[in-house]
This record gives C-alpha cells, sequence and structure tokens, in this order.
C-alpha cells in the first residue's frame, strides 16, 4: 500500500482521501459492497476540515483547485458556515451525493493505477456502479489492519500539502485529526482577567463577567495551539465577527505590545516579536483571511 501511495502521480490528494475513506467505511460495516454515496460521506468529512477550517490548499496553485475543494469551498461560502454540522440534513445529503458523483470521473478509476503486479486490487469499480465491491480477504485487510493504513494514508497526504501549504505549521496533526477539538480555555480567562485590562482587546468595550471571550489573535486553526502570547480577552460581538480571520498589523503590532509590557513575566523567553510577525505573514501566504479589524464591520 506504502508502494502505490508512493508511485501515485503526485497532482492531488484524492488516493490518500480515498484510501482513508474506504477504511472508515470498512469499519462500519460488514457488507462486501459499499455505496459511493457513503464513501462521498466521508470524502466531504476530510476535505471540509482541510479546506474550511485549517485553509489547507490541495493544490500547488488556485487555478488547479480539485472539483472536491470547489464544491466544498462554495458550499461553505453559501451557507456562510464552517462548521459541517451546521448544514441541514437536506443540503448535507445533496453535498454527499455531488461528492459521491465526481468519484466516479477520476479517483475510482484512478485508484490502482500506480498498484505493484502483485498487489491485489482492494475494491472493484465499473462505470455506472453506484458502489464498490470488496472480496471478503480485502475487507478483512482493511479491518485488521486499519491503522497502519491510515498513517500511510496520512503520511502521504500530508507530504504533499507540504509542498502545496511551505509555511503552514503543523499539517501532520491538521491531515490525522479530522477534525478541529479544541481544549478549554478557562485557565487562560482567569490569567488574563487578571493580568489585563478589562476591555476587549479589538474595540476597547468594557467587559461584564457576563460578556468575556478569549480570543486567538491568529486563528487557533492555523497554528493549532493555545498559547498565552496568541490569547486576549474579547466581547462576544468581536470574538464571533473576527470568526478564524487575522487582524490586521496594527492590531498585531498592539498584542506584540501588550505581550511585551502587561504579560512579559509570564512570557519571557516564550516566543520573539519576528517569531510571532513571522506566523503572521506565513497565514497571510497560504491565502488565510485576513485584515479583520471591529472598524470594518
Amino acid at each position: 500500500m506504502a508502494t502505490l501511495m508512493r508511485h501515485a502521480l503526485k497532482s492531488a490528494t484524492y488516493k490518500p482521501a480515498l484510501l482513508k475513506a474506504l477504511v472508515h467505511c470498512c469499519q462500519r460495516t460488514e457488507e462486501l459492497t459499499i455505496p459511493l454515496t457513503s464513501i462521498g460521506r466521508e470524502f466531504t468529512r476530510l476535505y471540509w476540515s482541510q479546506t474550511v477550517v485549517y485553509h489547507l490548499r490541495q493544490a500547488a496553485s488556485l487555478t488547479k483547485e480539485a472539483s472536491v475543494v470547489k464544491l466544498i469551498r462554495e458550499t461553505a461560502n453559501e451557507y456562510k458556515t464552517q462548521s459541517l454540522s451546521d448544514l441541514s440534513p437536506q443540503v448535507r445529503e445533496r453535498l454527499d451525493l455531488k461528492m459521491s458523483w465526481l468519484l466516479t470521473v477520476n479517483v475510482l478509476a484512478a485508484f490502482h493505477s500506480s498498484k505493484p503486479p502483485r498487489m491485489p486490487q482492494l475494491f472493484h469499480w465499473e462505470p455506472g456502479w453506484a458502489h464498490v465491491s470488496m472480496s471478503a480477504e480485502a475487507r478483512a485487510f482493511m479491518v485488521q489492519q486499519s491503522q497502519p493504513l491510515e498513517l500511510i494514508a496520512n503520511f502521504y497526504w500530508a507530504e504533499f500539502l507540504e509542498n502545496c501549504n511551505r509555511l503552514a505549521p503543523k499539517i501532520v496533526q491538521k491531515v490525522s485529526r479530522d477534525g478541529a477539538r479544541r481544549k478549554s480555555l478557562q485557565p487562560y480567562l482567569r490569567i488574563l482577567q487578571a493580568d489585563s485590562p478589562s476591555s476587549c482587546f479589538y474595540c476597547g468595550v468594557n467587559l461584564g463577567l457576563d460578556r468575556v471571550n478569549v480570543d486567538h489573535v491568529i486563528p487557533w486553526s492555523f497554528l493549532l495551539e493555545d498559547e498565552l502570547w496568541d490569547l486576549v480577552l474579547a466581547c462576544g460581538r468581536c470574538n464571533s465577527l473576527k470568526s478564524d480571520w487575522l487582524p490586521t498589523r496594527e492590531l498585531l503590532e498592539k498584542l506584540l505590545l501588550r505581550n511585551r509590557t502587561t504579560l512579559k513575566d509570564r512570557l519571557a523567553s516564550s516566543i520573539t516579536d519576528d517569531e510571532v510577525r513571522r506566523l503572521y505573514e506565513a497565514a497571510i501566504s497560504v491565502e488565510w483571511p485576513h485584515f479583520w479589524s471591529h472598524e470594518n464591520i
């Protein structure tokens, strides 16, 4: 399987995505036929996280953006949501159906094109079929070797993405976690309330006890970390409207000033101003949504 991935044409991420999707489907059913809608649903879930949550490019150039990514991006923009779970069951069903059709265009037929001669096929599919079929041996292999197979898929998917998102941090973690799982920021809230003015970092409004939010200035979905140097107090309105946008450079410099003064003792040797600026510029370089300010609302 590693040989199949290693010799695959490195122009898209469909092969590792399909391998992960098949592994997940085999873990949920004992049937030897898997409907394309089930595989399409897995594709939706996998690509949604990487496209909408983590903003990872799936191609070196936006002009070569994969059809799967275009479909995901268009749906997220149309329904103005970053969360797949926010889509209604009807919209999600239509999305998964479109995704299953895209599988028939060049994904399923191309999967085994780089297969070593002695390697048996994992599945069989013919044009016009609404499912893939598997032998009992192939399905047993997928289930018994699910963890190694996912590791192989994650490795080659991340390797490809590193070439398309050269400055994006923690690509392996973003590929392998398949979704955004975040920790509570309550411990940081107490620290920031003790050391910072009780006002919104962005708009300056005074914060009551029931209005305080902790926000990542450089979005969590880019850094994949909760670091005190990146956290500020924010009102509910700014926290919601900023979402996962990068702020203006003026707000970034305000953050750095805060770190050098108010939080100086807590952040000793944590990260330098230049390192923070490089992370900020790296996010812009991969076309992260940027230059948000409460004044632009």
